[in-house]
């Protein structure tokens, strides 16, 4: 069964995990590491394969317990959760751990490392590789490349790779997107079918019938003041941030935007609600009651659906966010937690053997277990992992962070400019033009502060 949140506070949260984590270069054209493990293992260099158990074979220091692996996670409960599954299949290796914010690893290894007193691996973000690799604080992962690519989805595979030959740099661990929430018992008294609306011309056929303003009864809800939710509408229609994967274009200057953001004023008539009226927590409830057929969210919000759902007898499923008629699959923004190993590790055998654990059956199961997050794993796997099993929402998650745009770079700044014409256009406080001239006009203006 899901982890009720227990232990959720410092996961993956909404678009925390976005802000622009000092990488200084694209994903796709990260900068070589120099570290010295990486120039003397570079891929499989010099270290042992075994293709029959598909990992590498330990130091002898470290199988025999003799030296212990040190690694750096941030909270304690998953550190023991995870140590603990390791050492159950990897008998006599031992393994200590220092508590470390993700989001300072990567500057406290560049020291640490060198020095000596840094972690064999750590945990980070996937925004924060660039630096990293740049750094020699991130060493490729050789023969798991092959390993990890047969196990998730090219997204996730893609991000994490660089360096000069784009080989991969760190293990995606865990993944969150947003995605579409649905009543599956409402819609089904409503049509006639639970099947999920695929685009948003299905959403707004229903909505014709079903929205009742008086009762402050809608289709659909969602936070149509947050860039973070307006993208997926944006992207369908046809515009695209960032292509360049370069924080100096956002690409708010493109033509196709004008086109996207007047397809999203026109959703105003669907959820006819003010953006500052229009609260996640206030759609969580809504979902939660059982009125509301459909609700952009993402796993943060299955714990009140789920309560919800047992209170008042509906069964709900997750999916991948509508498109629009003619339009592209909806793309959102993605946070995925990497387990990277140093460049200055003594010990690159086992510490890719550890690292690659994050992303195994047994590693992804009590990951699961205790925090609640997704595993960025293929949906097939999910659904043999203890714990993921019996949860019939997690694919659905899953399936929309495979299409979702994992950029390496997003200045926090973007919010403000993004979140300012997302309600410049939904409040119709302006036109669509307008809107992208002071997009265009602001970000410059941060940008070059």
């Amino acid at each position: 069964m899901r982890s009720k949140g227990a232990h959720a506070g410092p996961s993956l949260n909404r678009r925390n995990l976005l802000a622009l984590g000092g990488g200084v270069a694209a994903a796709g054209t990260l900068a070589a590491c120099g570290g010295p493990e990486e120039d003397e293992n570079a891929q499989s260099g010099g270290l042992e394969w075994d293709a029959d158990a598909q990992q590498y074979v330990m130091e002898e220091d470290i199988a025999s317990g003799k030296a212990a692996l040190k690694v750096w996670f941030e909270q304690d409960y998953v550190a023991e959760a995870i140590i603990a599954a390791f050492t159950e299949q990897f008998k006599g290796v031992k393994v200590e751990y220092e508590l470390v914010p993700q989001n300072d690893a990567v500057e406290k290894m560049t020291t640490a490392g060198e020095a000596g007193q840094g972690a064999d691996v750590y945990m980070s973000f996937y925004d924060q590789l660039a630096r990293a690799i740049d750094q020699g604080v991130a060493a490729p992962l050789g023969e798991y490349e092959t390993v990890l690519k047969g196990r998730m989805s090219e997204t996730f595979t893609g991000v994490v790779s660089g360096g000069d030959d784009g080989t991969m740099h760190a293990v995606p661990v865990t993944t969150e997107s947003i995605a579409l929430f649905y009543n599956k018992t409402l819609l089904k008294e409503l049509t006639g079918s639970d099947a999920p609306a695929a685009t948003w011309e299905d959403i707004k056929a229903l909505a014709a019938e079903y929205n009742d303003p008086s009762k402050n009864q809608w289709t659909v809800q969602f936070t149509p003041g947050e860039i973070y939710h307006a993208y997926s509408i944006l992207s369908a229609v046809g515009w695209q941030l960032y292509p360049d994967l370069d924080p100096a274009k956002p690409n708010f200057d493109d033509p196709a935007l004008i086109a996207a953001l007047d397809y999203y004023a026109g959703l105003r008539e669907v959820f006819d609600v003010p953006a500052a009226d229009a609260t996640e927590e206030n759609i969580r409830q809504e979902f939660a009651a059982g009125k509301t057929p459909y609700a952009i969210n993402g796993p943060w919000a299955f714990a009140d659906s789920d309560t919800g759902a047992e209170a008042n007898g509906f069964e709900y499923g997750v999916t991948v966010l509508p498109s629009v008629a003619g339009g592209q699959p909806a793309s959102s923004f993605a946070g995925m937690h990497t387990a990277v190993v140093s460049g200055y590790t003594k010990y690159p055998a086992a510490a890719r053997v550890f690292a690659a654990f994050l992303a195994s059956d047994a590693g992804a199961a009590a990951l699961y277990a205790a925090t609640g997050q997704i595993p960025a794993l293929n949906a097939d796997l999910l659904a043999g992992i203890e714990g993921l099993a019996d949860d019939p929402h997690v694919a659905g998650i899953v399936e929309q962070s495979a299409q979702a745009d994992l950029i390496p770079q997003v200045p926090e700044y973007f919010w403000e400019v993004g979140n300012t014409l997302a309600v410049d256009v939904w409040d119709s406080l302006s036109s669509a033009a307008d809107a992208q001239t002071k997009a265009v006009d602001t970000y410059d203006e941060l940008h070059g502060l």
